[in-house]
């Protein structure tokens, strides 16, 4: 299937989110976390964006390519471990080393504040490069010269009080 969803970076970043890969409905609307507003009311709970994102297809814009909404202004990127695979089932998604370190060459050029991961296999995928070191909790998991890496659980995890993980990001803003 063809790739439709195109990460969002920027020539600085304050938070890059990294998920794990498109979904087959948000690479077929083009839009990332388009299934539903959970995301967007996880960020808006938070405090990381100071208005409500409404409707799921804008969210792109209003958080990743403008920064209107985000707190103190902060840039926002984001971009999956495996962007040129489309996959629903993150179960059938294989990491291999290289897609750790086509994310530290966006950190290599552009300088990035925050790195959050978003997915267990994400997570696993750094653990097993050496990158970091996973907790019990989530939370700070290492640092990539002067990036702090931080694992938080994905937004539509079943975790209870998953938004003190990303409240911890709003901090290093």
């Amino acid at each position: 299937m063809k790739v439709n969803l195109s990460e969002i970076l920027h020539p600085t970043i304050d938070i890059l989110f990294v998920a794990l890969n498109p979904p087959v409905n948000s690479n077929n609307n083009g839009h990332y976390f388009s299934n539903n507003l959970s995301f967007w009311n996880l960020l808006y709970n938070c405090q990381l964006i100071t208005q409500p994102v409404n409707n799921k297809l804008t969210g792109d814009e209003q958080v990743f390519k403008s920064q209107n909404i985000n707190y103190k202004k902060s840039v926002y990127g984001i971009t999956d471990l495996v962007h040129d695979v489309v996959e629903t089932n993150g179960n059938r998604v294989a990491v291999e080393k290289a897609r750790i370190n086509r994310v530290l060459e966006i950190i290599n050029h552009r300088p990035t504040r925050v790195l959050c991961l978003m997915h267990s296999k994400v997570a696993n995928a750094f653990q097993d490069a050496g990158l970091i070191k996973r907790n019990v909790e989530y939370g700070l998991v290492g640092k990539y010269k002067s990036t702090l890496i931080y694992e938080v659980p994905f937004h539509n995890a079943s975790i209870k009080n998953k938004e003190q993980y990303y409240k911890i990001l709003k901090e290093k803003l």
